[in-house]
């Protein structure tokens, strides 16, 4: 009677083992259930966002392309900008305007450089909003206007970032590594 009452013993502890196991095993598997379905969800959610803005966001990235000019060289595009600023000079009825390099050292995207014409400010606050509108990579950082009182003129001296981009074709990114 001993040995068949043992017998029960072990039989109904390995029922109950398996019950265990299982169920281990079950919430484990509900666990990692919950995190593929919240991962999906996230991913739902991300391609609905990008779906309902990505007007918005291409219209902040070509804007944010506007910041900057693609230039070859600085060089080239200093030699760039002022040729835009002599014309926009000639269509606003200015006389020359000098634009030189700021010898301080440039950082990476940019350069400072200076810009200084005289006349009159109707004429100098029409070029400066057309200056602001064209070449929006042209940050003023500094801007002195002074009226010369014999001519009846508006001095302008002002200090600016150029932003720029180094351009580079596809041909010298794959032949430099893709740098």
């Amino acid at each position: 009677m001993m040995d068949s009452m043992r017998n029960k013993w072990i039989l109904i502890a390995f029922v109950w083992s398996a019950v265990f196991l299982i169920t281990l095993y079950n919430s484990s598997e509900i666990k990692r259930l919950k995190l593929a379905r919240e991962e999906i969800e996230t991913l739902r959610m991300d391609e609905q966002f990008w779906k309902q803005h990505s007007e918005s966001t291409a219209g902040i990235s070509a804007e944010g392309n506007r910041l900057f000019l693609d230039v070859e060289s600085v060089d080239l595009g200093l030699l760039t900008i002022d040729n835009r600023i002599k014309k926009l000079s000639s269509n606003h009825h200015l006389p020359p305007i000098t634009l030189n390099r700021q010898p301080i050292t440039a950082s990476e995207g940019q350069v400072p450089v200076d810009i200084s014409f005289t006349g009159s400010f109707s004429d100098a606050f029409r070029w400066f909003q057309t200056l602001n509108r064209e070449m929006p990579f042209l940050k003023a950082v500094d801007l002195k206007i002074s009226i010369d009182p014999v001519f009846n003129k508006a001095v302008t001296n002002g200090s600016f970032f150029f932003r720029y981009k180094i351009a580079q074709d596809d041909g010298a990114q794959k032949s430099s590594g893709g740098t």
